[in-house]
């Protein structure tokens, strides 16, 4: 029990009168974060670049092209702010009460939240993903732990990129729930 011990603190849980809510953070990636914000630097000096260009210039349709071209970039900024904010404080939600399964990515801009009716869901599991992932200009097969289950229309796929100790607390969350019902959950056959 020790052993899941970093995951209870990562993963958190908030079993609420009528529903039970697990938040599962994004793992930080380092190298994405540093070219963020060299990226945030150079984006700040361009911008610089621009406004005092455009305050110096003195003919008009120069200077309009200038204030669109900033306008542009500040677009180019939200963007990148965006994925900013993202790489620092996204997550994803499982969200269950006694009639729905919600999973939820809420982004910077819009939420993508999808509804499962619960007694709809069937075969709930940690499984193993296979995606490919472009290594110094080769790609490569890699693999991910994720959480699996069926209903009715498709198969769902959740949590993508936890570690096994995590599926597994997230997993036992949801079993313990008044929520689900043990037939939903895969059966486990161990030789």
């Amino acid at each position: 029990m020790q052993e899941n011990k970093p995951y209870r603190n990562r993963v958190k849980v908030f079993n609420k009168k009528k529903l039970l809510e697990i938040r599962i953070p994004l793992k930080k990636n380092t190298k994405a974060l540093i070219a963020m914000i060299i990226a945030a630097l150079g984006w700040i000096f361009a911008l610089y670049f621009l406004v005092r260009l455009t305050l110096h210039i003195h003919h008009f349709w120069l200077k309009a092209g200038l204030i669109i071209s900033i306008m542009g970039w500040f677009a180019l900024g939200m963007g990148g702010a965006s994925f900013f904010i993202w790489l620092f404080f996204g997550r994803e939600r499982i969200i269950v009460n006694k009639e729905f399964f919600i999973t939820d990515k809420p982004l910077v801009f819009f939420y993508r939240r999808n509804f499962y009716d619960v007694r709809d869901i069937s075969n709930i599991r940690t499984d193993v993903e296979i995606y490919q992932a472009n290594r110094n200009g080769n790609w490569i097969d890699e693999q991910r732990t994720v959480i699996k289950f069926d209903t009715s229309n498709k198969m769902v796929t959740i949590a993508r990129g936890i570690a096994k100790p995590e599926a597994e607390f997230i997993l036992l969350q949801l079993a313990v729930s008044d929520y689900l019902y043990s037939e939903q959950f895969a059966q486990i056959h161990i030789i």
